[in-house]
C-alpha cells in the first residue's frame, strides 16, 4: 500500500504541468497584440497614406488594426488632432506623420512629447524617407520639388500621386538604417524620423528604440 502512493502521484502531476506551460507561453502573447491599435495621422494628403496603407499589410508588421488618415493643417494641428481622436476611439499608440516644409516644427515637437503622440518628422519632406529606400542620401535640397525630382531619377516614372509600393518594399529595413545615421530634424537636413514609427508597427507591444 505505501509503495503505490508515490507512483500514482507521479503520473497525476506530469499532464497537468505540461498543459499548464502551453497555455502560460503559448497563448498570452498573442491576446496582447490583438489588443494593439495605431492611429496614424498625417497632413500629406496622397503619398504618406498610399505608403502607410500598404506598408501595414507587410506580413512583419505586428499591429492588429492600423487606420491611416489624412488631415490637412500644419504639423501642432496634425499632433492635437491626433489625440482627440484617440481620446474618441481609444487607440493604443497614435502617431503623426509630417514635413518641416516652410513650418516652424518646434512647438510640434514639444506638444508631442507632452501628449504623448509618436512623431515622424521628415526634413525637407516626405520623400527623403523613400529616397532613403534606394540609397543614402546626404546631398541638401532647396525645396520638396528637388527632392522629388531626385526621387524620379531613383524610380523610374515615380509619380507622387499614384505609389507604387513594390517599388520600396525590399528597402524598408535599409531605410530605417540609413535614417538613424542622418540625425534629427528639423536640425539636421536632409533627415526623417519616420523610422520611428516603422520600428513600432514591427515592434508591437516593444517600444523602438530611441
Amino acid at each position: 500500500m505505501g509503495s503505490k502512493g508515490p507512483r500514482k502521484s507521479s503520473l497525476t502531476k506530469r499532464p497537468y504541468m505540461a498543459v499548464q506551460r502551453e497555455t502560460d507561453l503559448g497563448r498570452q502573447p498573442d491576446t496582447q497584440v490583438q489588443r494593439l491599435t495605431m492611429l496614424i495621422l498625417t497632413n500629406g494628403e496622397k503619398t504618406e497614406v498610399d505608403y502607410f496603407d500598404a506598408l501595414k499589410m507587410e506580413p512583419w508588421v505586428t499591429v492588429t488594426r492600423i487606420r491611416v488618415e489624412f488631415r490637412s493643417g500644419d504639423p501642432i494641428s496634425t499632433v492635437e488632432h491626433a489625440v482627440r481622436i484617440q481620446s474618441e476611439s481609444g487607440y493604443d499608440k497614435v502617431w503623426a506623420v509630417c514635413d518641416v516644409d516652410e513650418y516652424d516644427v518646434l512647438p510640434a515637437l514639444q506638444c508631442a512629447r507632452e501628449l504623448g503622440v509618436g512623431f515622424a518628422l521628415s526634413e525637407p519632406c516626405f520623400e527623403i524617407w523613400l529616397i532613403l529606400h534606394k540609397k543614402a542620401c546626404r546631398r541638401g535640397f532647396n525645396n520638396a520639388t528637388q527632392v522629388d525630382e531626385y526621387l524620379r531619377r531613383l524610380v523610374p516614372g515615380w509619380d507622387k500621386t499614384s505609389l507604387d509600393f513594390s517599388d520600396f518594399r525590399d528597402g524598408v529595413m535599409d531605410a530605417v538604417t540609413r535614417a538613424k545615421d542622418m540625425g534629427e530634424p528639423p536640425h539636421a537636413h536632409p533627415s526623417t524620423t519616420v523610422w520611428r514609427l516603422v520600428e513600432s508597427l514591427k515592434a508591437g507591444n516593444e517600444e523602438p528604440d530611441p
